[in-house]
């Protein structure tokens, strides 16, 4: 009896130390670990769908659309929901005719680095594979259908080089922004690039209750359990581009290799900004393939780079304002002062040329300016120096970023200390002589020279060329994008006044050098450049081995409103070649302001 009495006291205090264990385990459960619980069975049965926000358009200045969206929509997989891989690929390989391999390798991938993150399986289906995908949506477990928003380029390449392109994120891209979606596209150069932030909008949400197999389930049960959330679109921006003058540039260019860059000379917003050769950026709208994309990048003509504002010449002749306007503030020079030019200049053992063989004889400032004669600025320049010239260059904008926002080169704007960091090699007497033409170690982009135009034009402001007017917000919210002006030329009003008045007669005088840019009720200034490729004993007649042809210009001449700068590579001579083309746009420009003008006042 006595043994029985200690076995039932023993069983009693296991089973209430068992009775204990399960209460705490239940009250661990239920109240400590219940919302972390809840939360998971929740996650199970619902499942989140991105609801993707429209990129923002891009507009002209007018607000006509350069970039727009379309709806696309793409197939989906979630691994997790997917419980027998390759029936699933052989039935979307059907619909979608997409070779099965390829589907079950995509969503095993994507399996093996996360099985909750979905992955796109096919983008922008049709309406007849959508309607049949809708009608088996039972049959195909984990499949999404997201309505996405894919670029759109209502005129075609116009614009492409600085609108740029957007491409598939990257793990770069991806570890620096968190916010960006793993699977979605962001802009990769340009506009697109640069203004990301601003275009790309806030992504909402939807919660669908599912069952076991993903597929969705319609029922009011756990309604109160869902949470959607609305997407924002992204910010329209609004280009100082004008569409017009940028067609009529693209079209000017032709299939010339060069670039036409027009600014207002007031504000130095960026009216045109032609490049050739360019791509077409709907290339990249659902991702480039791995063969078109190898072939842009090898393409030795660089349809890629916006010769505009990245790519580099040796200016010639379009930079002799430069040297001027330093030798006449260092007091090297005066207007008066002449130089005699028998065809070369010769400097201890060497020879330098100038363009015209036989020479011009005695030349004044503004002679040598209107008949861009060579000696008159090797001379110039001997006795200007390197030290004081090297800084003028830079006061006019080169060897410097402009500031315009988008990819750009800085050039170069030699110097004694440039060469020698450079090379490790001394400053010769002889660079400085070629600097003063825009040979040498002179490299500037076409925007540069655009910029320097502007601002000899406008008085003598180097202004920050503005791409970008202001942003919309969805809401309405603008926000005007203002740059400040980058500089103040360093030389007198007197002087500008004097290059602008030898600049008029590069154009409108009997022997300049830019009678092709002439027009005939609007004066127009202007300066021409032939900038050498190769040295002049080894050319040939093979159209690679050619100058390249500059002008640069404002108008009109008495009440600047806007600067052309013209590049053509391998054009020949820029009075032939190159100032023609910014006759037409300048031409365009005004026939446009006039029509505008009738519009306005009817």
């Amino acid at each position: 009896m006595q043994d029985f009495k200690g076995k039932l006291v023993i069983s009693t205090i296991i089973l209430c130390l068992a009775f204990v264990a399960l209460v705490s385990r239940l009250w661990f459960l239920q109240v400590i670990k219940g919302d972390e619980f809840e939360s998971f069975s929740i996650g199970n049965r619902i499942r989140i769908e991105r609801v993707p926000a429209p990129r923002g358009r891009v507009l002209d200045r007018y607000g006509r659309e350069l970039v727009v969206n379309r709806p696309s929509f793409d197939i989906s997989i979630l691994p997790k929901d997917v419980e027998d891989v390759q029936a699933l690929s052989d039935n979307l390989s059907l619909i979608l005719d997409i070779e099965s391999t390829k589907i079950r390798d995509k969503i095993l991938r994507a399996a093996r680095k996360s099985r909750f993150k979905a992955v796109t399986i096919a983008q922008d289906i049709n309406r007849d594979q959508l309607a049949v995908i809708e009608a088996r949506r039972s049959s195909l477990p984990g499949l999404m259908i997201e309505v996405n928003n894919l670029r759109q380029y209502p005129h075609g390449v116009l614009g492409a080089s600085f609108l740029g392109y957007i491409g598939k994120v990257s793990e770069e891209e991806l570890n620096a922004n968190p916010e960006l979606n793993w699977n979605g596209l962001v802009g990769k150069s340009g506009v697109e690039k640069t203004w990301e932030n601003s275009l790309r909008g806030d992504d909402g949400f939807v919660q669908k209750v599912t069952d076991a197999l993903g597929r969705e389930v319609h029922s009011d049960l756990f309604r109160k359990d869902l949470v959607n959330k609305n997407s924002v679109p992204g910010k329209d921006v609004v280009l100082s581009i004008d569409m017009d003058l940028q067609a009529a540039a693209e079209e000017a260019l032709g299939e010339e290799f060069g670039a036409i860059v027009v600014i207002d000379v007031r504000n130095g917003d960026v009216l045109a900004m032609a490049s050739r050769p360019t791509f077409d950026p709907a290339d990249f709208v659902k991702g480039i393939d791995a063969a078109k994309w190898a072939e842009l990048l090898n393409d030795k003509n660089y349809p890629l780079v916006n010769r505009a504002t990245q790519g580099l010449y040796a200016p010639g002749s379009v930079f002799k304002m430069v040297p001027l306007a330093a030798a006449m503030k260092e007091g090297v020079i005066d207007p008066d002062m002449r130089f005699n030019c028998p065809g070369s200049y010769r400097l201890g053992t060497h020879t330098y040329r100038c363009w015209k063989r036989g020479g011009h004889g005695s030349m004044n400032m503004r002679q040598a300016l209107v008949h861009s004669c060579d000696v008159y600025f090797y001379k110039l320049a001997e006795k200007l120096g390197i030290e004081r010239f090297s800084k003028y260059m830079t006061a006019f904008g080169f060897g410097q970023p402009t500031g315009i926002g988008i990819e750009e080169r800085a050039g170069v704007a030699p110097s004694r200390e440039w060469k020698l960091e450079r090379f490790k090699k001394p400053w010769y007497k002889g660079e400085t002589i070629v600097s003063a033409i825009g040979q040498g170690y002179v490299s500037a982009t076409p925007l540069q020279v655009a910029m320097m135009t502007a601002a000899i034009a406008n008085g003598g402001t180097l202004l920050t060329p503005r791409l970008v007017v202001k942003e919309v917000a969805f809401s309405g919210e603008t926000t005007v994008n203002t740059v400040p002006p980058h500089g103040h030329l360093p030389v007198e009003d007197s002087t500008l006044a004097l290059i602008r008045e030898a600049m008029v007669g590069v154009v409108n005088d009997p022997g300049g050098t830019g009678k092709g840019a002439l027009l005939k009720d609007i004066k127009v200034a202007g300066k021409t450049g032939t900038a050498q490729v190769i040295s002049l004993g080894s050319q040939t007649d093979a159209k690679k081995h050619m100058d390249h042809a500059w002008f640069t210009s404002f108008a009109p001449a008495d009440k600047p409103e806007i600067a052309v700068s013209v590049v053509v590579e391998h054009g020949g001579k820029g009075g032939s070649v190159a100032a023609p083309l910014a006759k037409r746009i300048m031409e365009y420009y005004f026939d446009l302001k006039k029509e505008r003008d009738a519009d306005d006042n009817v």
